[in-house]
């Protein structure tokens, strides 16, 4: 008989109290005892007629990979190879945070022998690499109490990889580019696509380079030279830390962050250059710059993994590991900014050679729509907005590139807003 608890404490309460009415000559006491005996009696009856099925389990995910947001079948199925089952129950694991649509991951019914079981549900997991493990059933007879449990380990994985966006094309003014075509303007003449000037004729220069309009008006050859395009090193640093990312309600800066650095990474290595990505919180997570679909991937599966994390040695991002970092490249930095002292830190880095990209989370309105409306609110928010306008024209006083990104919003209408932003100042 498999041990259960219920018949040791019947049985045991059944005997002292047989044992109290037998020395206090109490028969109203013996006779609650009647009832615990009878109670372990039919325990031990149950289990003489449970009988032993054969159970396997094998679950099949519809997709080991989605993206974020779409949906994955799970189809369970348990067969018997052994005795009938009058009532089974089934229960299968959920990915934590995972979201049920349809069907149901459970099951409760009779299983005849040789028979299977299909249990077919659609959830929808949340970014991140899921496992379901365990599967449990519960087996009961017929008009009995005894129960047996069975575990299997099927251990299937899902994993939920972020959402990578378009973005419009990003002008960056790396200090240092390889030898390599790629899609940097190098600032020289030589082989490209972009107008750079007009020089003199000499000799072994292309005729089909040739100036027309320029020789008619001054009756001499000029040759157009155009601007050379590199590639370059762009690193993704997204900021991981606990501390800076604004968590209300249902709603989360972190997320959105890990799509924006993911749609940045795949932007830029699709423009031709070598991308590194730096996971910044709790520890050095660290991927050198390359080039390819193998390497996106590797990214994508790293931001997939990325969980908000605190860390003493990374309170704030003064611990920037620079001498990771190739010397001259751009830097992307991805973050919420919501520490005392990193607008100064970006602002340090680009005065020791690098050039940055600061995509600002603002999280103003996403604080403001879990917040009563009233006067001491909308203080709060102006004053919200003059520290975001204070570090946002530090940054930019200081050579750091800022994209203010409402997090509600997609990052490609912060970068087209930006860069109409820019324009403007410009003209002003």
């Amino acid at each position: 008989m498999v041990y259960d608890a219920r018949y040791t404490v019947s049985l045991l309460f059944g005997a002292a109290l047989l044992l109290i009415g037998l020395l206090g000559r109490a028969p109203g006491i013996l006779l609650l005892s009647i009832p615990l005996f009878v109670y372990a009696a039919s325990l031990l009856l149950s289990y003489a007629m449970l009988r032993r099925p054969a159970l396997d389990a094998r679950r099949t995910p519809g997709a080991r990979q989605v993206v974020e947001g779409d949906t994955v079948h799970v189809d369970l199925t348990v067969t018997n190879g052994g005795a009938s089952v009058p009532y089974l129950i089934v229960l299968d694991d959920l990915p934590s945070g995972a979201t049920l649509l349809d069907g149901d991951a459970s099951y409760g019914g009779p299983l005849a022998r040789g028979g299977s079981i299909s249990i077919k549900y659609t959830l929808r997991p949340p970014r991140g690499l899921h496992e379901q493990r365990g599967v449990r059933a519960f087996v009961w007879p017929v008009y009995g109490l005894a129960m047996d449990e069975y575990r299997f380990d099927c251990l299937t994985h899902v994993s939920a990889i972020p959402q990578v966006d378009p973005l419009p094309f990003i002008v960056i003014r790396p200090r240092r580019r390889h030898a390599f075509v790629g899609p940097v303007r190098a600032n020289t003449p030589g082989p490209g696509i972009e107008f750079y000037g007009c020089r003199s004729f000499v000799d072994g220069d292309d005729v089909r380079r040739v100036n027309w309009r320029a020789f008619a008006r001054h009756d001499q050859i000029f040759i157009n030279e155009y601007e050379q395009e590199r590639m370059t090193d762009v690193i993704v640093v997204l900021d991981v830390r606990a501390a800076s990312h604004l968590h209300a309600g249902g709603n989360s800066t972190f997320e959105p962050c890990c799509r924006a650095a993911a749609s940045l990474a795949a932007h830029f290595i699709r423009q031709g250059n070598r991308v590194g990505l730096l996971l910044y919180g709790k520890s050095v997570d660290w991927i050198q710059p390359a080039s390819g679909r193998f390497h996106l991937g590797k990214m994508i599966g790293a931001i997939t993994r990325a969980q908000p994390a605190r860390s003493m040695a990374f309170e704030n991002l003064a611990q920037l590991p620079l001498e990771m970092l190739p010397t001259g490249s751009q830097i992307v930095v991805v973050s919420c900014l919501a520490q005392e002292g990193d607008p100064v830190v970006l602002a340090k880095l680009h005065a020791r050679g690098y050039s940055v990209l600061a995509v600002y989370a603002d999280t103003l309105e996403l604080e403001r729509g879990h917040q009563p409306q009233d006067q001491a609110v909308a203080l709060a928010a102006r004053a919200k907005i003059l520290q975001s306008v204070v570090a946002t024209r530090l940054m930019e006083g200081l050579g750091v590139h800022v994209v203010p990104w409402d997090v509600r919003r997609p990052l490609a209408e912060a970068i087209h807003a930006s860069r109409l932003d820019r324009a403007a100042r410009r003209l002003t």
